[in-house]
């Protein structure tokens, strides 16, 4: 029991080492590499918009447009 409680003890001061180690990395800002990739995220949305812009309006032409008129042929098949 007494060699758990100490393998337990150690443990626990070793990992809040870690913690207070990891305190001092305020105030580093985002990197240039973090930037990289905010401006590619912002590229695959640019570029996924246009398509997206284009087939709203193929929606919107197709629900609200006029309907064409197919009532140019007879029964007979002559126009």
């Amino acid at each position: 029991m007494k060699n758990t409680f100490r393998i337990v003890t150690l443990a626990a001061i070793l990992h809040a080492n870690s913690a207070f180690a990891a305190s001092g990395a305020e105030g580093g800002g985002i990197g240039l590499i973090g930037w990289i990739f905010i401006g590619f995220m912002a590229l695959i949305v640019a570029c996924q918009f246009v398509p997206a812009l284009f087939m709203l309006g193929s929606m919107v032409v197709g629900i609200f447009g006029k309907a064409k008129s197919h009532e140019s042929v007879t029964s007979t098949g002559k126009p």
